[in-house]
Formats: C-alpha cells, structure tokens, sequence
C-alpha cells in the first residue's frame, strides 16, 4: 500500500539540505519519502514562498502547490503530512491536520512554541488515534542506540552524570540534547539554568531562542551538567560517565568509549583506557524515522518518538528559561504553569 503525503514549509530541512554535497543522504524529509516511494508518496506541497514551492514542485514533480496549507489538506486528504515550518506556527499545522483526519504527522522540532501547545498536540493526536514522530532524529541512530544499550547492560557500571555541550538555541538545537538526555536517564526531577544575557530581560512571555547553561537532576540520581552557551562553530556532544567507565558521542565523528585498567603512572591504581568501540548497525536516521511512522500508523510498531518526548524536552528547555527568570532558582518537575513562549525556528 502506498500512503498519500503532503509536506507543509517547504525549506532546508523539507528538501533543501539534499542540495548541500557534504551532507549524508538522504537528509531531509523529502529525500526519506523518496527513499520510501514504493511505501509513500509525496503528492501536494504548501508554503508560503512561491519561489520555494515552485523549486520543489519542478525538482520532485510535485504538481498540487498551494500557498494556503489549509486548502491542501482539505482538497488532497493527505494521510501522512511533514510539518516543516517554524515551531510558532507548528501548533496550528498539528491540529489542523489532525482535524483532517490524517493517519500520520512527521514534526519538526521544537515542537511547539510553549507547553499548553504541546500539551494540546498531544492529547488532540492521542484522542484521534494520529499517529506522530517528532524529529529528534539520534533516537533512530545506530550510534546513540549503542550508547543507549551500553548504559542499560551497565557496561560502564552504573551512570552517574553526563556533560552535555552545544552551541546556542535551547529549543531549535536544545531539544536535541534534551530529548537525548531523556532517552538516556529517564524522566527529570529538577532544573536549575540561566540563560545568556537574560538577566534584566524585558520580553518574558514572548522571548527569543537564547542559549544558556543549567544542572538537570534526573529521578535515577544522574545529573546533566548543560552548557549550550553561543559559539562560533557547530558543537554537539554527550561525555557520559559510569562508575566503571565512560562514552563520548557527538558531531565530527566523535565516538569513544573507555573502561578502567591498571594504571602505567600509579601502583595499585586504575585509569580509563581506550577501547574500540562496540559494533553498531549504521542507519539513515531520516528513512529510519520515516519507516517508523509507516510501521506505527499500520499499527507495526510504536513510534520511537511521540508527541509525549517532544513535550518532555520541550519542557525542559522551558524550565531553564522558568530557571533563569527566578535568578536560578531550582524548578521542579514537571513544569505545571508556565506562560513563557519563544519565538524558535
């Protein structure tokens, strides 16, 4: 059976990025829906950039162009859509798809602007049976899913912290490294953040997508340390430590793991030492995500991503900012009222 899709926001990570010759292809939604084409098949596109959407149109064939994403779900009945756009407007492309009675929705991340958002996406797609991947994509590697395996089978004893660094945005880029957090340790129990440049902020409830830094405690007792100040290079990484070892995981082909041996400078004494990391399966994370959609609207598998984890990192971007606005004040979780709403990509 082939599945119906329409993508709305048709930019970089629509189809854009396939153009750029460093990339690992496919990278983009569109690249994962032609990798899949005997399973879906993308036949209507929206945006609100003609220029953009004529480009797609003529690159992938794509006849039924609209400017009005509204009168392309009513007219295509689309049973699979991208939301591509920026997380402000994301609320409104979920629930609306939603209401046209979609059997699957593939979100962009952040995945919404603020928490009652988020909630409401939630519960609407849950009550309707709508099926949703958010685009945390590491949860579809086979890198971070080896990680992952590493932790639970105690192969570096037991976790007990992990640094986390990027550059910039706590909730465009941010979400990324929550939801990571998240997958590895489970639900949070508190934050304690500050955000750059925050202190004396005027736009509290309408504010940018800022960096920052913060302490995250989770309920198993392992703490993320969170340094996501601005940089001027691309900067992604996890330093994972066990009491029996450690893993690095993150961009530029960072990949190492370590584990105690007797120690050439001290009698008696053990240090970490390399070791080669474990074999993994090499996946495309974007036909990996894709593929599990298909398989959870078929009712195959469950989503490895829903719109639940897209709100728990959301929300722990947003306690950082809740942090930062109450001096670094400790902010339990989960949050329960929070008005703040940021303008993110």
């Amino acid at each position: 059976m082939s599945y119906r899709a329409s993508i709305i926001g048709c930019g970089r990570v629509a189809w854009m990025l396939e153009d750029d010759p460093l990339e690992q292809k496919p990278c983009t939604h569109m690249g994962a829906y032609q990798s899949l084409r005997d399973m879906v098949e993308v036949t209507s596109a929206s945006d609100t950039d003609n220029a953009r959407l004529d480009a797609f149109g003529k690159r992938y064939g794509v006849s039924a162009l609209y400017n009005d994403y509204k009168k392309m779900l009513l007219k295509e009945e689309p049973e699979i859509v991208s939301v591509c756009a920026y997380a402000t407007e994301r609320f409104t492309m979920v629930m609306d798809s939603i209401d046209a009675g979609v059997k699957g929705i593939w979100c962009e991340k952040a995945l919404a602007a603020n928490l009652d958002e988020a909630r409401l996406m939630s519960e609407a797609a849950e009550a309707k049976g709508v099926k949703v991947i958010v685009s945390h994509l590491r949860r579809w590697s086979g890198e971070y899913a080896k990680v992952k395996e590493i932790i639970e089978r105690k192969r570096i004893g037991n976790l007990q912290s992990i640094v986390c660094h990027f550059g910039g945005s706590l909730l465009h880029t941010g979400t990324h490294a929550f939801d990571v957090l998240l997958w590895l340790c489970g639900p949070a129990l508190w934050v304690e953040g500050e955000l750059e440049a925050a202190r004396g902020h005027k736009l509290w409830d309408n504010i940018e997508d800022l960096g920052g830094r913060a302490v995250v405690k989770f309920k198993n007792n392992v703490y993320a340390t969170v340094h996501a100040e601005s940089k001027a290079y691309f900067f992604f990484e996890f330093d994972i430590i066990g009491d029996s070892g450690r893993v690095r995981i993150g961009n530029n082909g960072v990949l190492e793991y370590y584990i105690p041996k007797d120690s050439a400078y001290y009698t008696g004494i053990k240090e970490l030492h390399p070791k080669p990391f474990p074999e993994y399966e090499l996946k495309n994370i974007w036909v990996e995500a894709l593929g599990n959609l298909i398989g959870a609207v078929e009712g195959r598998e469950e989503s490895k991503n829903t719109l639940r984890d897209g709100l728990n990192a959301l929300e722990l971007a947003l306690a950082i900012h809740e942090s930062s606005r109450n001096n670094g004040m400790r902010v339990n979780l989960p949050l329960k009222d929070c008005n703040i709403t940021v303008r993110s990509r």
